[in-house]
């Protein structure tokens, strides 16, 4: 099993955005994935669509079982697709790295994780760590486990300065922890109309050429809302630039990086190499790579960016049991499943094995739905519009029934300005803008569970106004507004027009 943490102490970065939709392609290649979640904040399972609230034994349980004792992998993976299951985490993971947290006083605490991984290694090709937006035992019980890092490094300039500190953290951690994993740099939300952005793409090339991945993860709306669905963006949008873009990655860590990883041998020190680095970035489709790997080819699925041979994954035994689409999660199957395995783990409750259910497809005709009753609110509102709208976004040829982007951003009306975003994971949004002091929490959204929106209706006098979104604390552009403007910190504002009642201003 090829393990790759992916690490970085900042958040925003887009770490699970990347852990999702890399294990979602590899997974819809076939290849045989496995998703931990290492992040008390369990977004993983939020942006798969497994509610946190159904999740009864989660990764930091199996971390803290006694080498006796018996793990019930039922209970504790998901069956997300046919080739993708995910360990989820729960907000009790955090426990494990207090002073009574028991994690730390445990034996073998920073090998935790890779003994629990250990159990199950042959049945999976991949396995994806999100890890925490922090340097603790979570984030070393990663590296224990892990072969190669992969760091998501946002192309904006504060996320440049802290790259290289990053860096030097994992290497003295491996060095402590006595491993030697491949290092690599991934450029995330890349904005090609921003200047910083290039200039911030520039220099990482310059200072991280032999650690660089060759491929930029494109700033794209459509990751997202792909979250706020519970799939990952090559099932949502398999035509979108992110899809492209993550479908890109895995084929170059399937073929040139797959080339070079840390030999058995090497210890103590962190690699940061890797074969196609330095050759130049690439952005955009997915690259053709310099060498395939020699395996059974077959064609890359409709969608993925490119026609390159990807290898043919070896027949496997191990498949946890999954419902169909409608079943209630943890439906009985009627039968005790087991590991096809030297040791067999699997305690089922009640005397028999709980199947999960697939959110995704069983989540359509609730998307519709929410579709449908949002689209009809926006059109309520919309007979009372004062006027002529610069935001307002005609809806595309061609959309898939379940896409509702178009109703997301903002509008005018007779009430006022009326905001809406995609819940996805976050817990909290608020407006920030001139109108009310660039506060970040004058003017929060209101969440509508039923919606999986957030919305807020806010009146304001006619004018041209500069506002940002405030994201679980995170401050950006709303991407759903294609009015925008660079500001002085070489960032975006984004831009509401508020017309004078029949007219435009």
């Amino acid at each position: 099993m090829r393990t790759i943490a992916i690490v970085n102490q900042k958040g925003g970065c887009g770490k699970t955005t990347t852990a999702i939709n890399l294990a979602g392609v590899l997974a819809r290649q076939g290849r045989r994935t496995l998703l931990v979640d290492l992040d008390p904040q369990s977004h993983c399972a939020a942006g798969l669509a497994i509610p946190e609230a159904r999740i009864d034994v989660q990764i930091g349980d199996a971390m803290m079982a006694r080498p006796d004792q018996a793990i019930d992998w039922t209970r504790l993976l998901w069956r997300v697709s046919r080739s993708l299951d995910l360990a989820p985490s729960t907000v009790r993971l955090a426990a494990l790295e207090s002073a009574r947290g028991g994690l730390a006083g445990a034996e073998n605490a920073e090998a935790r994780l890779a003994g629990v991984l250990s159990k199950i290694a042959d049945q999976y090709e991949f396995c994806l760590i999100d890890c925490p937006p922090n340097i603790g035992l979570l984030t070393y019980n990663a590296l224990a486990a892990a072969g190669e890092v992969l760091i998501p490094v946002e192309t904006a300039f504060f996320a440049l300065q802290g790259a290289s500190k990053q860096i030097a953290a994992i290497k003295s951690l491996a060095k402590r922890l006595n491993v030697s994993p491949a290092i690599r740099v991934l450029p995330t939300m890349h904005d090609g109309k921003n200047t910083l952005a290039g200039d911030v793409l520039e220099e990482l090339t310059k200072r991280f050429n032999d650690a660089l991945v060759p491929v930029v993860i494109r700033h794209d709306a459509r990751l997202k809302e792909a979250v706020s669905f519970g799939q990952p963006i090559i099932d949502y949008a398999g035509d979108s630039p992110g899809a492209k873009d993550y479908a890109a990655l895995a084929s170059w860590l399937l073929t040139d990086a797959g080339q070079l990883r840390p030999a058995a041998s090497q210890t103590g020190t962190a690699v940061i190499a890797g074969p196609g680095m330095g050759s130049g970035l690439h952005i955009g489709p997915a690259i053709a790579p310099a060498r395939v790997a020699p395996a059974v080819a077959s064609p890359v699925p409709a969608g993925l960016g490119g026609n390159m041979p990807i290898p043919q994954p070896p027949a496997r035994a191990f498949a946890l049991p999954s419902a169909a689409a409608g079943t209630p999660a943890h439906a009985p199957t009627g039968a005790v499943a087991t590991l096809e395995a030297p040791r067999q783990d699997v305690v089922a409750r009640n005397g028999v094995a709980e199947a999960k259910e697939l959110p995704s497809a069983a989540a359509s005709e609730e998307i519709r739905a929410r579709l449908l009753e949002l689209s009809n609110r926006v059109s309520r509102l919309a007979e009372r519009t004062t006027g002529p709208t610069l935001q307002t976004k005609p809806e595309p040829a061609a959309r898939p029934s379940t896409d509702m982007s178009v109703l997301f951003g903002v509008r005018n009306t007779a009430s006022g300005a009326f905001f809406v975003q995609p819940a996805g994971s976050a817990r909290s949004v608020s407006i920030a803008g001139e109108f009310n002091g660039w506060s970040a929490s004058a003017t929060p959204m209101n969440k509508n569970e039923q919606l999986g929106v957030f919305e807020r209706t806010l009146p304001l006098p006619p004018g041209r106004y500069s506002y940002r979104l405030v994201i679980d604390g995170v401050w950006g552009h709303d991407v759903h507004n294609p009015a925008s403007e660079p500001n002085p910190f070489g960032e975006m504002n984004s831009i509401l027009q508020v017309p004078v009642s029949g007219g435009r201003l």
